[in-house]
């Protein structure tokens, strides 16, 4: 396996909250990256510099994120 595939293995999308895309890491934390969903898919990695942290969405948000995705797997 090479550096970048491992650097980029763990940054899956696993789903779409309106217009974000959310990614959860192998560890099971979740972000979410301003992507249209028309540009990617469920199971595609997504650089690390485009991740953002849950903490920077309101808290209602944050709670329907992690009650929808918090049990999904890492494709």
């Amino acid at each position: 396996m090479s550096v970048l595939s491992e650097i980029y293995a763990i940054n899956s999308v696993v789903g779409f909250y309106g217009d974000k895309a959310i990614v959860k890491q192998d560890d099971g934390t979740l972000f979410y990256a301003e992507v249209p969903q028309n540009l990617i898919m469920i199971g595609e990695t997504i650089n690390p510099r485009d991740l953002i942290s849950l903490s920077h969405l309101p808290v209602e948000q944050q709670k329907e994120i992690k009650k929808q995705y918090a049990d999904c797997e890492v494709v």
